[in-house]
C-alpha cells in the first residue's frame, strides 16, 4: 500500500510541477490512502494478536514488546516506499514524456518530501493499530476466532465527518470563484467515501432485516444475508472501491470533456484540415498566395485573427467569404459555429483593394490654374521664389510584405497649359503592392501659398495599372483642417477639390497642407458577423474604424468562439494600413489540398503546415489540459489503492471463512450450499457497487466537476460542457464491480479439499 500511495503521489506531484498545475490534484489518492491504511494497519494488528498475547506470556513486555511489533512493518513502509519512489520517478519520465513536450525531472523536492511524510503517517498509523492491540484483553488476544466487533464512536464520527466534508465540498464547488481550495479538490474522494459508507450501511440494515424473510427462500440465502449483515471482508472494502471508482468516473468525465472542448475549439480556430503560419506576409500578402497558388479558389483561404482578449471590443477576425464555401463548406456542420459558417457568404462584398505591381510610378499633368512666379525678400534679407507650378505626389502603399511604404513624385506644371509626364522607381512594390491613399500638395519650397492651383491628371500609372481607373474624392478631415486655419482667413474654396473627369483627375490644390485623396469605395459599409457584442464597431486590417452593418449575430463564430467581429478580409484591406502586428495570420487548406499545393505554401512561405490534430494539442497545451491529465494519473492510483485494500481484505479473511464453511459442513450443510450462499453475496455486493458508483459518478460530476481546474478556458473560448454522459460513468462502475467480482469470487470459492471438517480439528491442536 505504501508502495502504491508513494508511486502514485511522486507520479502526480511531478507531473503537475512539469504542466505548471496544483500539487493538491494529490489530494483525492492521499485521503484514500489515509482511509486504506489504517484499515490495513488494523488488520495486521488483529492477525499478529496472537503473536502479541505468547509474546506476553513469555514475559516480553515494553520496549522489547513495540519493537518487536514495529520492525516489521517499519521495515515494510521504508522498503514501499523506496520502491515507490524510485517508480514514481520512472513513471514521471514515461508521463511526461508522453502528454508533454519533455520529460520532466524525475524527483523533486516536493516529492521527496511527500514521499518520507506518508512513509511518516503510515509508520504512525500502524503505532496507533499496535497500542490498540497491545491494550487487548489476553484472552482476546490468545483467542484462535474473530467475532465481529461494533464500529467505535471515533469510526462513527469519522464516518459522519466524511459525510459533511461530501457536503462542504459540493457547496464550495459550485459557489467558490477562482482557483479551487483543497476541499474542493478532494470533493471527488470525499463524495465517494461518503457513498460508500452510506452503501455499507444500507447493506448491512437490509440484510439484517431480511435475515428472517430468508429462511422461507433457503439456507443459502440465509447464509449470504447472515454474512452481509456481520462479515467484513468484503463489505468494508467496498467503500474505498466505490470511492475510487467515483475518482475515476470523475476524472473519466473530466478528461471527455476536455478532449470535446479541444475538438470544438480547434475547429473555431482552423477552419480546415491543416493550417500554416503566415504573419509575417499580413493579411493582403496571404490572399495573394492562395491566389497565386490556388487561382480556382478550391482548396485554400485566408483568415486573421486578432484576439484582444483584453479589449473584446476590439477582437475580431478576418476570412475570405468569397472563398469560404467552396473551402470550408460543411467542416462546421454539429459545431456552435454551424449557423455562423452559413452566413460567412452575407458578408462578401464587391470592395477591394487597389493592387498593383510594378516598380515605376508615372505621371502626366497639365497646368489648369497654375499660380504665377514671383519673388519677395525673406527676413534675413535674401531674395526668395513663391508661386510657380511645383507638384507633389506622394503615394501610399502596402507592400506584400506587410509593410508600409510611400514614394514621392516631383514635377513643375507648366502654366501655358502644356503637359509635362515624370516617373520614379518603386521597388517596393516591384513583388505587388496595394494603393492606401494619394496625397497631392504644392511644391512650395517652405513658403505658404494661398494662390488658386488647379491641375488635371490625365495618366497615373503605377507600372502597367492605371490608378485612375476607379473615382478618387477627398479626405475630408484634410480640407476641413485648411478650411479652419487661422493663416487664411480669405481662403475662398472652389466648388470641387476633386473631379473625376474622362480625360483625368481634376484636382484643386489646398494652400497649405496635402489634399489627402481616398478611392472611392461607395457606400463603404462593412457588413460582419457579431457574438456578444453591444456596439459591434468593424476595423480595418490596420485598426481604423470603417462604417459598419451588422448582418448577422451568432452565438459562436468561426476562429472568434462566443466573442467577436467577423469581417470580410478584401472588404476590410481596402485603404487600410498594414496588418496590425497583433493579428495571427494563417492560410487554411482543406483535406482534399493535393500535395503539390501544399509543398508551394510550405517552400513561399518557409514555414510548416500543422494539422488539426496538433492544433487540438496545442490548445490543450495553452489552456491547462494536462490538469485532466494530472488527476486521470491520481484516479489510477486510487483504484490501484482500492484494489490493494479489496484484495489485503479477502485475503486475510480467507481463513476464517474457510473455517466457516467448515464448520457448516460439520452441521450437515453441504459445499454446493455454501457455494450458493458465497454467489448470493457476491452478486448482491456487485449489483449495489454497479448502482452506488454510477449514482455517486453522476452526483460528483453534477456537483464538482465544474470547480475543478480541468482548463483554464478563455474568455472569448467556447463553454466547457460539464455535464455528465453515460459512458464515462458506466465504464469506471463495470470496472469496480468486475474487480468485486473476481476479488470475491476468490474469497468465495467453496473447494471441498480447503473446507473439510478436519481443518477445526487440526486448529484445534
Amino acid at each position: 500500500m505504501t508502495l502504491v500511495v508513494v508511486g502514485g503521489a511522486v507520479v502526480v506531484l511531478q507531473f503537475a510541477a512539469a504542466a505548471g498545475t496544483s500539487p493538491w490534484l494529490t489530494a483525492p489518492l492521499l485521503l484514500l490512502g489515509a482511509v486504506a491504511v489504517p484499515s490495513i494497519g488494523a488488520e495486521l494488528a488483529v492477525a499478529r494478536r496472537e503473536e502479541i498475547g505468547l509474546a506476553r506470556l513469555r514475559g516480553i513486555h515494553g520496549l522489547r514488546l513495540w519493537r518487536f511489533l514495529l520492525v516489521e512493518p517499519l521495515l515494510a513502509i521504508l522498503l514501499g516506499a523506496g520502491t515507490g519512489v524510485a517508480l514514481g520517478a520512472v513513471g514521471t519520465v514515461l508521463a511526461t514524456r508522453t502528454w508533454l513536450d519533455d520529460a520532466a525531472p524525475a524527483l523533486g523536492r516536493t516529492a521527496v518530501l511527500a514521499a518520507a511524510g506518508i512513509a511518516g503517517a503510515g509508520l504512525l498509523i500502524v503505532g496507533f493499530s499496535a497500542a490498540a492491540a497491545l491494550r487487548e484483553p489476553l484472552a482476546v488476544q490468545v483467542s484462535a476466532r474473530r467475532r465481529p466487533r461494533r464500529a467505535t464512536t471515533l469510526a462513527i464520527f469519522l464516518s459522519v465527518l466524511v459525510l459533511v466534508g461530501a457536503g462542504v465540498a459540493a457547496y464550495r464547488s459550485r459557489e467558490a470563484a477562482g482557483e479551487p481550495d483543497l476541499v474542493v479538490l478532494l470533493g471527488p474522494a470525499l463524495v465517494g467515501l461518503a457513498l460508500g459508507q452510506v452503501a455499507i450501511w444500507v447493506v448491512r440494515i437490509l440484510a439484517r432485516a431480511l435475515t428472517p424473510a430468508t429462511e422461507k427462500r433457503g439456507l443459502g440465502a440465509f447464509l449470504a444475508a447472515r454474512r452481509l449483515a456481520r462479515a467484513d471482508d468484503l463489505v468494508t472494502p467496498v467503500r474505498l472501491v466505490v470511492a475510487a471508482a467515483v475518482v475515476g468516473s470523475l476524472a473519466l468525465s473530466g478528461a471527455v470533456a476536455v478532449d470535446g472542448w479541444t475538438g470544438e475549439q480547434a475547429a473555431v480556430e482552423v477552419p480546415g484540415a491543416r493550417t500554416i503560419d503566415v504573419t509575417e506576409l499580413g493579411a493582403l500578402g496571404a490572399v495573394d498566395l492562395t491566389e497565386r497558388v490556388d487561382p480556382e479558389s478550391e482548396h485554400l483561404i485566408a483568415t486573421a485573427v486578432v484576439r484582444n482578449e483584453t479589449r473584446l471590443g476590439e477582437r475580431r477576425a478576418y476570412v475570405d467569404a468569397g472563398r469560404w464555401d467552396a473551402v470550408v463548406a460543411d467542416f462546421y456542420d454539429g459545431t456552435p459555429a454551424a449557423a455562423a459558417s452559413d452566413a460567412v457568404p452575407s458578408i462578401d462584398t464587391d470592395i477591394a483593394p487597389v493592387q498593383v505591381r510594378g516598380d515605376r510610378l508615372s505621371v502626366t499633368a497639365v497646368g489648369l490654374t497654375v499660380p504665377a512666379l514671383r519673388t519677395q525678400r525673406g527676413p534675413t534679407g535674401q531674395v526668395v521664389t513663391a508661386g510657380g507650378g511645383g507638384l507633389e505626389l506622394t503615394l501610399a502603399f502596402v507592400t506584400s510584405a506587410n509593410q508600409s511604404g510611400a514614394t514621392v513624385l516631383r514635377l513643375e506644371v507648366p502654366a501655358d497649359g502644356s503637359r509635362v509626364r515624370r516617373s520614379v522607381r518603386v521597388p517596393e512594390c516591384a513583388d505587388g503592392c496595394a494603393i492606401t491613399g494619394l496625397d497631392v500638395s504644392r511644391d512650395s519650397r517652405g513658403l505658404i501659398d494661398g494662390s488658386d492651383f488647379e491641375v488635371l491628371l490625365e495618366t497615373l500609372e503605377l507600372g502597367s495599372a492605371d490608378l485612375l481607373a476607379q473615382p478618387w474624392l477627398p479626405d475630408p478631415s484634410s480640407v476641413e483642417s485648411a478650411l479652419n486655419s487661422n493663416f487664411f482667413r480669405n481662403y475662398q474654396p472652389p466648388t470641387s477639390f476633386v473631379v473625376n473627369r474622362p480625360d483625368g483627375l481634376q484636382v484643386a490644390l489646398l494652400p497649405a497642407v496635402a489634399l489627402r485623396l481616398e478611392q472611392d469605395r461607395g457606400e463603404a459599409t462593412v457588413p460582419v458577423l457579431v457574438a456578444d457584442q453591444d456596439e459591434p464597431v468593424a476595423l480595418d486590417l490596420g485598426g481604423d474604424d470603417r462604417t459598419t452593418e451588422v448582418v448577422g449575430v451568432a452565438d459562436s463564430l468561426p476562429l472568434l468562439g462566443s466573442v467577436g467581429v467577423l469581417a470580410d478580409i478584401r472588404t476590410s484591406a481596402a485603404g487600410s494600413g498594414p496588418t496590425v502586428p497583433s493579428a495571427e495570420v494563417q492560410v487554411v487548406a482543406d483535406s482534399d489540398t493535393p500535395q503539390a499545393v501544399l509543398d508551394e505554401v510550405a517552400d513561399a512561405t518557409g514555414a510548416t503546415w500543422r494539422s488539426r490534430a496538433s492544433v487540438r494539442d496545442s490548445l490543450g497545451a495553452r489552456f491547462g489540459g494536462a490538469q485532466s491529465v494530472a488527476y486521470a494519473l491520481t484516479a489510477l492510483a486510487c483504484a490501484l489503492v482500492a484494489l490493494l485494500a479489496l484484495g489485503a481484505g479477502v485475503t486475510r479473511h480467507l481463513r476464517d471463512y474457510r473455517r466457516d464453511v467448515a464448520s457448516l459442513r460439520v452441521l450437515g450443510v453441504s459445499t454446493g450450499t455454501a457455494r450458493r450462499a458465497g454467489r448470493a453475496e457476491l452478486a448482491s455486493l456487485t449489483a449495489l457497487v454497479l448502482a452506488v458508483v454510477v449514482a455517486g459518478g453522476w452526483l460528483a460530476v453534477t456537483l464538482l466537476l465544474d470547480g475543478l481546474p480541468l482548463l483554464a478556458v478563455p474568455v472569448a473560448g467556447l463553454p466547457l460542457d460539464t455535464a455528465p454522459q453515460a459512458w464515462p460513468l458506466v465504464v469506471p462502475a463495470v470496472l469496480a464491480a468486475a474487480a468485486v467480482v473476481l476479488v470475491g469470487g476468490r474469497a468465495r470459492a467453496v473447494r471441498a479439499s480447503t473446507t473439510r471438517p478436519s481443518l477445526l480439528r487440526e486448529e484445534e491442536r
